[in-house]
């Protein structure tokens, strides 16, 4: 599934990688309210989540970025999902989802 996810992404154009990568962040922010309500303690948490969101954002910037190196993506898409994964399935399943709605032409 991974491995999909890597080539599926890779394959799409940079305002469709930029969706699913504001997308992501998108979720974030919402993960990341419901957990500090649960403990708002919990700052290591709330620290994580805002170097996730500065990724992500960082990867934007870079696939909009007509002159990053090729493959860029693959690593790109490979510490997203490192990052994805300890969220839950429920992430890495909404991740396949916005990458494959990226591929039907009506979304884009």
């Amino acid at each position: 599934m991974t491995a999909d996810l890597c080539t599926s992404f890779a394959a799409l154009p940079a305002d469709s990688q930029a969706r699913v990568l504001a997308r992501l962040i998108h979720m974030e922010t919402i993960h990341v309210r419901s957990a500090h309500l649960d403990d708002p303690n919990d700052t290591k948490s709330l620290y994580a989540s805002s170097e996730f969101v500065h990724r992500l954002s960082g990867f934007i910037l870079t696939v909009l970025n007509a002159d990053r190196p090729p493959g860029r993506e693959a690593g790109m898409i490979d510490a997203i999902l490192r990052s994805v994964e300890p969220r839950g399935q429920f992430y890495v399943d909404r991740l396949g989802e916005w990458i494959a709605a990226e591929t039907d032409p009506k979304v884009r």
